[in-house]
């Protein structure tokens, strides 16, 4: 069990290109002053048809995204992620995708806690459309082979997968003159799936990315509290009166939740009983000035993380806010270490200078009770 930090709250929204500025600036005015952006890309499937209309194929279609993230006290939860949907209208199909996850603040420089929310005082309605059966699936691999593996989420109609860009450390560093066939440029794929459907979803990922192969790259899960999901994973004006999105959300809120959408398993079902997998792991997220990263990573390691996975991040706040004292410049370190690492590496960090002025750093942890990589043998 972990000691120390406070319980926070993380909202997280994924946002397609052109609605993050408005978001934000509702956000602002309510007290959400310090925030992170990161661009990524989302992808959705497109029909296309041959000559004279034959040989139709199906193919992704990417379009930039915005990945909106800021921390707060739980007791404003609700209210927040009403504001984002309200403001980003993400009840439509194709607006985005937005929710909440209980993590540990577990250390921080003193700019970097929760922001602070004014509550605006007016009451607020869950939507109908909020799923709180949800499971965050986080899979690293290679660049240029995000496309085949978020695809599992469109072809199952899960969700529309987010990806952005990240450099790996760990193996890669130990190799010397062999690390050179090692790409360093990672991609990080985001999959919001059903709590029943997750399991299923994960081994369909493992399955086409080839994940428990040598090299090939890391996959794991993560709880989410709630949250808004974006299934519109087609392009184009839909051909009857309703989505098929539109529909299945129909039915979400006459049956009250999504069981009903609750998937057999099938051969994932019987792969995933062969597959050996990690357990009780904990997702180590250390953010910071954008140059110290890499350094603070390489003590990570040597105190006994196996490595990390780099992301820039851009710092967001008001002119006038003392926040701009931080680097508009960031950088999120992510690390999958064990319960029993968490406070070792902190203190390496932290004799290295992770919470001073030139850094500014924030520790965050959450539970990943499953994951999946090459385990050797």
């Amino acid at each position: 069990m972990i000691e120390g930090g406070k319980k926070v709250c993380q909202i997280t929204g994924i946002l397609p290109g052109g609605i993050a500025p408005g978001i934000m600036e509702a956000l602002n005015q309510i007290g959400i002053i310090n925030l992170h952006i990161a661009a990524a890309r989302t992808i959705m499937l497109q029909d296309r048809k041959g000559i004279f209309g034959l040989a139709s194929t199906t193919t992704i279609v990417e379009d930039p995204a915005d990945i909106l993230t800021f921390i707060i006290d739980s007791e404003h939860e609700d209210e927040v992620l009403d504001l984002i949907i309200m403001k980003g209208e993400l009840t439509l199909p194709g607006r985005g995708t937005v929710f909440s996850e209980d993590v540990n603040l577990f250390k921080e420089h003193g700019r970097c806690s929760q922001n602070t929310v004014k509550s605006s005082g007016r009451e607020v309605k869950e939507d109908p459309l909020m799923n709180s059966e949800l499971m965050g699936i986080s899979c690293i691999v290679q660049r240029g082979e995000g496309n085949d593996i978020a695809r599992v989420a469109l072809d199952t109609g899960t969700c529309v997968p987010v990806i952005t860009f990240g450099h790996g450390t760990g193996l890669r560093d130990k190799l010397g003159l062999l690390r050179i066939a090692i790409p360093a440029e990672k991609e990080v794929i985001t999959v919001i799936a059903s709590s029943h459907d997750a399991d299923t979803v994960m081994n369909m990922m493992i399955d086409a990315g080839k994940l428990d192969q040598p090299g090939k790259g890391f996959i794991y899960v993560y709880p989410i509290g709630k949250g808004i999901v974006n299934m519109k994973i087609t392009r184009g004006m839909p051909k009857h009166a309703a989505s098929m999105e539109q529909m299945i959300a129909a039915v979400d809120e006459i049956r009250g939740n999504t069981t009903w959408r609750r998937r057999t398993g099938g051969d994932a079902h019987d792969t995933q009983k062969k597959r050996e997998f990690l357990s009780d792991l904990i997702d180590y997220t250390f953010i910071c000035n954008e140059g110290r990263g890499e350094d603070l990573v390489k003590i990570a390691m040597a105190a006994g993380a196996a490595g990390a996975t780099i992301s820039k991040l851009k710092h967001r706040c008001p002119e006038d806010s003392d926040y701009n004292k931080m680097s508009r410049a960031r950088e999120g370190c992510y690390m999958i270490i064990s319960e029993e690492q968490v406070e070792t590496i902190t203190d390496a960090i932290e004799k290295e200078g992770a919470f001073d002025d030139k850094t500014y750093g924030q520790i965050l942890i959450r539970p990943a009770p499953k994951a999946c990589t090459y385990l050797g043998g």
